[in-house]
């Protein structure tokens, strides 16, 4: 973890520091670690049949949106398989099986070309889900893209103690 993001994590637990702070935190890490174009953060509600997302930086643009939300009924695949599997690697995301129904609605207007998703976990149990997207071309996702990830997961799921999240 970087020292940006563990002075944030700290000040966080100080109340000297917005949660909202420590997501765009996270997001630009993993983005400048990965090299994605895209990434995000995303809270499941409370019966586990949506998630909201929290925080989602565009780096070609460099803004940040949120309050997006997908449905479980809308995208079946996806979310059996990230409740299941408890991550995604979608190197080509409109033509992998778990991604795919995301093609027309959201990839196309959107370039995105590739996928790297992990669950988020507080005390065992899913409570979110970390995002990397590739737009303009497919991007070979590596270990050391799916590791990074995944420490990130473990970091935000610490984090979401600090903040009483659920």
């Amino acid at each position: 973890m970087g020292q940006d993001l563990k002075s944030m994590v700290l000040g966080l637990t100080k109340g000297t520091v917005a949660l909202d702070d420590v997501y765009k935190e996270i997001c630009q890490s993993i983005c400048r670690s990965t090299g994605s174009t895209r990434s995000s953060i995303w809270l499941f509600d409370q019966l586990h049949t949506s998630i909201i997302c929290q925080c989602l930086l565009d780096t070609r643009t460099g803004e940040y949106f949120k309050d997006v939300k997908l449905k479980e009924d809308d995208f079946p695949q996806y979310f059996s398989a990230i409740k299941s599997d408890l991550k995604i690697v979608a190197n080509d995301a409109e033509t992998h099986p778990n991604t795919s129904e995301f093609t027309d609605l959201y990839f196309i207007p959107n370039d995105i070309r590739s996928l790297l998703d992990h669950v988020v976990l507080k005390a065992g149990e899913p409570t979110g889900v970390l995002c990397c997207e590739h737009c303009g071309e497919i991007k070979d996702w590596s270990e050391s893209d799916e590791n990074y990830l995944k420490q990130m997961a473990t970091i935000l799921g610490m984090t979401f103690k600090f903040a009483n999240v659920y």
